[in-house]
C-alpha cells in the first residue's frame, strides 16, 4: 500500500475471517469435549448436551440435600441422583459410574467400603464428605478417624478430625450447633462460588483440622454474632492427589435452603466433574 492510501474495509475483514474460524472451532471441540458447557445456549446448544453427573450416596442423603439433587434445574444441569448405598453393599466395582461419590449420613464404614471408595478416587473420581460421615470402622467402635488403616480414606480425604488423638476421643469440642451464623468465602474466584457471596448459615458443624494437602475455601467466620474460637472451618479441598479430588463439608450444605446454598451445591458438582488433582 502507497503513503496516503486507504486499507478497503472489505479486504480487512476478510484477513480476520480465518481467526474467526479458528475462534468457532475452538469453543466448538471445547464444549464437545465438556471444557466449556454449551448446552444453554440458543440454537446450538441441543448440539452440547449438559454433561452427565451420576451423584451416588454412601450412606444416607438428608432430605433437604436429596430434594436438590432431585430438583428440576439439577436434573437440566446433567445432574442424576442415582440411589443411597448402605456402606456394606460398597465392593469393588459398585462405584465404577459415579462420577460424584458423597459420604453421609452414617458414621460407619467397614474397611472394604473404605477402600473401594480410596481407589475409586484415586482412579480419577470425585468425593464429598460431609460432617462425620464414615469417620469410624465396623470393627472397632472405639477408633475414630478417616485414617485408620493403610490405603484407606485417610489417603483422600484432606482433613482431620479435630475431637481425636491417635483415633482416640479426646476431651475436646467434636462439633457446634450453629444458628444464625456467618458463612465466610476465602477463595472467593473459586468456581464453586460463582455469583455466591457470604451467607448466614445453622446447623450443626463438625470440627476438623485441614492438612497439609489442603486449602481452606470457606469457614464459619461468627455465630450468633460472636466470632467463632478456634477457627470453624467450613469447606476444605484436597490439593495434589494425582487424578481425583475431593471436597469436605463441615455442614450439611442442603441444610441451608437459600439461593446461595442451592446454586453452591450445583456449582460444586459442576466444577468436581472437570476437576483435575
Amino acid at each position: 500500500m502507497k503513503r496516503g492510501q486507504y486499507a478497503v474495509p472489505g479486504k480487512a475483514y476478510e484477513s480476520l475471517i480465518p481467526l474467526i474460524l479458528i475462534i468457532i472451532l475452538g469453543v466448538f471441540i471445547a464444549g464437545k469435549f465438556g471444557l466449556v458447557n454449551l448446552s444453554s445456549v440458543p440454537v446450538v446448544g441441543g448440539l452440547f448436551p449438559a454433561p452427565k453427573i451420576n451423584v451416588y450416596i454412601v450412606g444416607k442423603a438428608s432430605e433437604p440435600l436429596k430434594l436438590m439433587l432431585q430438583s428440576e434445574d439439577f436434573r437440566i444441569a446433567g445432574v442424576t441422583y442415582v440411589a443411597d448405598f448402605r456402606q456394606d453393599f460398597i465392593v469393588p466395582g459398585v462405584l465404577d459410574d459415579a462420577d460424584v461419590v458423597v459420604l453421609q449420613g452414617s458414621r460407619v464404614c467397614d474397611r472394604t467400603a473404605r477402600k473401594v471408595i480410596a481407589d475409586r478416587i484415586k482412579a480419577g473420581g470425585k468425593l464429598i464428605v460431609v460432617g462425620d460421615a464414615c469417620t469410624t470402622v465396623s470393627d472397632d467402635v472405639n477408633a475414630i478417624g478417616w485414617d485408620i488403616g493403610i490405603g484407606s480414606l485417610g489417603d483422600v480425604v484432606p482433613v482431620t478430625y479435630r475431637a481425636v488423638l491417635f483415633h482416640e476421643p479426646v476431651n475436646t469440642r467434636g462439633s457446634v450447633d450453629v444458628s444464625g451464623g456467618k458463612f465466610r468465602i476465602v477463595s472467593v474466584d473459586h468456581p464453586m462460588f460463582n455469583g455466591i457471596k457470604n451467607f448466614v448459615f445453622s446447623g450443626r458443624v463438625i470440627e476438623v483440622l485441614p492438612n497439609a494437602n489442603s486449602k481452606v475455601l470457606a469457614y464459619i467466620d461468627s455465630v450468633g454474632g460472636r466470632p467463632t474460637s478456634p477457627a470453624t472451618f467450613g469447606i476444605i479441598e484436597s490439593q495434589g492427589l494425582v487424578a481425583g479430588k475431593t471436597l469436605y463439608f463441615a455442614f450439611d450444605p442442603g441444610t441451608t435452603q437459600t439461593g446461595g446454598s442451592r446454586n453452591m451445591v450445583l456449582n460444586t458438582l459442576l466444577y468436581l466433574k472437570g476437576a483435575k488433582g
